[in-house]
């Protein structure tokens, strides 16, 4: 039996939960408002795949957080896609931009394919994501990863190297 719900009584009722949802992501590629509305976006979507108007409070709440982080994610893969630059740069343009001491040792250690799974890990692919653009499954970044980390121990000062 399929259930009706009245659309502006749910969006007012779960209010709360997409507010809290979108000060939880806030910060993490998308502005508040924008999380708040894909929030609601979310819930409109996802109020015609439950039928039952009881289990409707539990199913938004495990199925909207994802919705918005994903959102949030996606947002901040778009920004950094587009090469924006911090507010430093854009007030004192004649600066050069700044390059960090471990990204020089890392351009330096790594080899491309794994230079280029690094970028794809800072743009803030996952690493399901980064294996599908990469070819390969999971488990091989993963992998991959292990092995970058322990080579980049000793340069970046993580560990001490042999005595």
């Amino acid at each position: 039996m399929e259930q009706r719900y009245d659309r502006d009584e749910v969006l007012a009722a779960f209010r709360p939960l997409v507010l809290a949802t979108a000060r939880r992501f806030q910060g993490r590629g998308a502005s508040f408002e924008d999380l708040v509305q894909e929030g609601y976006c979310a819930m409109l979507e996802l109020l015609p795949r439950c039928p039952q108007s009881d289990k409707l409070p539990g199913y938004l709440k495990s199925r909207l957080p994802a919705r918005v982080r994903t959102a949030a994610a996606r947002e901040w893969r778009r920004y950094n896609a587009e090469g924006e630059t911090d507010m430093e740069s854009i007030v004192e343009p004649s600066r050069p931009p700044r390059v960090s001491l471990a990204r020089v040792v890392v351009d330096e250690i790594l080899k491309d394919d794994e230079a280029e799974l690094v970028e794809l890990l800072e743009k803030g692919f996952s690493q399901c994501e980064a294996a599908e653009i990469l070819g390969v499954t999971q488990q091989a970044v993963s992998a991959r990863l292990k092995k970058i980390r322990k080579r980049l121990r000793v340069p970046l000062g993580l560990e001490e190297g042999p005595k």
